[in-house]
């Protein structure tokens, strides 16, 4: 399936580590190079400008990419454990109490782990709170 994240993506998120690393690496070796050249090139090149502007475009990217580094991890980091928005349950029931009455040959059962699966959420619930009032909101 076209959404299923594939195994070696999660390890393929080091590339962005990897163009950070070669930014910093080549920025440096410019501004040595830069540095080191003779004098009456540094009586017609403003050196230090243009060493300020290599830097400043050295950390830009090297943030950004990093900042890549962290998305790419975290999006597709492997989920071992429970879904955040998992219901967890210990009988059938628990879960219809939650999704609300399902319609006829849809499942909605406890699963192996303790948690709600296949579940459809019908909007038919009523609140049993004695004090909760529908009129202010048009019902």
């Amino acid at each position: 399936m076209v959404v299923t994240v594939p195994s070696w993506a999660y390890d393929f998120c080091y590339y962005y580590l990897a163009v950070a690393a070669v930014v910093t690496i080549f920025s440096l070796y410019t501004i040595v190079t830069l540095l080191t050249l003779p004098s009456i090139v540094h009586k017609v090149l403003p050196t230090g400008t243009v060493v300020f502007n290599i830097l400043i475009a050295t950390t830009v990217s090297v943030l950004l990419t990093m900042m890549q580094f962290w998305i790419c991890r975290s999006a597709l980091k492997p989920t071992a454990g429970k879904e955040s928005f998992a219901v967890a349950c210990k009988t059938d029931g628990d879960c219809t109490a939650v999704q609300g009455t399902q319609p006829a040959g849809q499942p909605c059962t406890c699963g192996a782990r303790g948690f709600c699966g296949g579940c459809q959420m019908n909007n038919n619930m009523q609140p049993t709170a004695p004090n909760f009032d529908l009129q202010p909101m048009g019902f």
